[in-house]
């Protein structure tokens, strides 16, 4: 939303620009495990407070920046910043709830996620067009001083259990970071360049091998990063496939809209914007209904496998509503934005109750690459083959936005499938380590080791 603007201030510069997006992402992916392993070690409450802080500096000193090497290095140390709210905040919330109120603290977590995408945007622009994109950076800093003035409140609440034996993997996390670099530059590169264009096929050559020496070392390391006992966990790898179908179906769209219907029906980036709410509104309200579903005993996986259904059925629908007209769009981009809602949240929440509390970070930092990493892979591979589209007349950008997006949607029908079978088979051989011996009703069922009413988290909604 606000790149136009930084373009008129800061002078243009594709590469520049570009970077102020990319930037983010890759540190933002980078980290997210790395932070939530090494939160599990260090504690919680104090792996929190540095990310807040590292992200409210990046975030001064994009507020200050006067040429593009300045935002765009902002931007690095920003995104590292929020990889530790992302993957440390969710293990927070994790560790302090079980059972029901588990459920409903993260559908409250996934709808405050909603709140951002329906309104984050036009937050954006509005701030953008009142005083320019200095302003959204400002204002971005204004709430991580508050965020951070508020984390002694928290403090009680964020003590665990931490790996008291296990030590920081710092081979380990250099493998994975530089792997997960030369893995996303590739795509970047392979997206502007061509999939059989040398520095694409370079990156994802080494950046495969680097993946392959990161699994090599954390099978053989008495502290890894990752416990590659948590990815042999059929239910926990289950659950986080979902994340990957919501890549290559609501982040797609959300991404590709908007330019699809500037390019498409003329819209205007505020009328674009505006009709985009038929996909976000819902995820507002929707991540509630799954935690009201499963509070009343509706199965988690059902309400995962119904997520799943109604992002894959939308967006093929949104495809093929494209062609004849606008007014057929909005009802299935209303399904698209349900059935994302109904897995943000739950997702996270289901996930982590696999794995052992000391491990909840990491668990979270797992999650949480993932989902970055699918949409990276899904955003370039969509956004390469549509771009041939774009500069064509209407109807045939209409025609190819149906086809590219009926063909991503059954690319995710067919992880969803994989993702439910690995659940059901877990659920049948495996006993959730994060929720063992305990159940709903439980004293640990409102806030693990403290009843109701002493302090910390011990009521249902999570910190924000």
């Amino acid at each position: 939303m606000s790149l136009g603007d930084i373009a008129d201030d800061l002078g243009s510069s594709p590469t520049g620009e570009q970077w102020v997006l990319n930037g983010y992402n890759l540190t933002f992916a980078c980290s997210t495990l790395v932070w939530g392993s090494v939160a599990d070690i260090i504690g919680r409450w104090r792996a929190l407070l540095t990310g807040l802080v590292t992200f409210g500096a990046g975030s001064a000193i994009s507020l200050v920046a006067t040429d593009y090497l300045t935002l765009d290095a902002a931007r690095l140390v920003a995104g590292a910043g929020a990889g530790a709210v992302f993957s440390v905040g969710s293990a927070v919330v994790s560790s302090n709830f079980r059972g029901e109120r588990r459920t409903r603290a993260f559908a409250l977590l996934g709808s405050v996620a909603g709140l951002s995408l329906a309104f984050g945007p036009t937050l954006c622009g509005l701030l953008t067009e009142a005083a320019g994109w200095r302003l959204v950076y400002g204002f971005q800093l204004v709430c991580l001083v508050l965020a951070c003035a508020g984390m002694p409140l928290i403090r009680r609440a964020a003590d665990h259990e931490r790996r008291q034996e296990a030590r920081i993997d710092v081979a380990g996390a250099v493998l994975f970071c530089a792997a997960t670099t030369l893995v996303l530059g590739g795509l970047a590169l392979g997206s502007a360049t061509g999939w059989a264009s040398p520095p694409f096929l370079l990156c994802t050559v080494v950046g495969t091998v680097c993946y392959g020496l990161f699994a090599w070392h954390e099978s053989t390391t008495p502290s890894p990063l990752l416990s590659l006992r948590t990815l042999r966990s059929r239910r926990f790898s289950g659950i986080t496939l979902v994340v990957a179908v919501a890549s290559f179906t609501f982040t797609n769209a959300v991404a590709y809209l908007p330019v699809f219907l500037q390019g498409a029906f003329g819209f205007s980036p505020g009328a674009s914007g505006a009709f985009l709410m038929f996909l976000t509104v819902p995820v507002l309200v929707a991540p509630l209904i799954a935690g009201r579903l499963a509070a009343r005993g509706t199965p988690a996986d059902r309400i995962m496998t119904w997520s799943i259904a109604l992002l894959v059925v939308g967006l093929v629908l949104t495809g093929v509503a494209a062609e004849p007209g606008l007014v057929w769009m909005a009802l299935p981009m209303v399904i698209v934005g349900v059935g994302f809602g109904l897995q943000a949240g739950l997702v996270d929440g289901e996930a982590l109750a696999q794995v052992p509390e000391k491990e909840a970070g990491m668990g979270a930092g797992w999650i949480n690459t993932v989902r970055l990493g699918s949409e990276a892979i899904a955003v370039s591979l969509f956004g390469s083959l549509f771009a041939s589209f774009v500069g064509s007349a209407a109807h045939a950008s209409r025609q190819g936005f149906a086809v590219i997006t009926v063909g991503s949607t059954l690319f995710a029908a067919v992880i969803g499938v994989w993702s439910v079978v690995l659940m059901r088979r877990g659920r049948q051989a495996e006993p959730p380590p994060g929720d063992r011996g305990r159940t709903v009703g439980d004293p640990a069922d409102t806030a693990v080791g403290r009843p109701a009413g002493g302090g910390g988290l011990g009521a249902p909604a999570p910190p924000a």
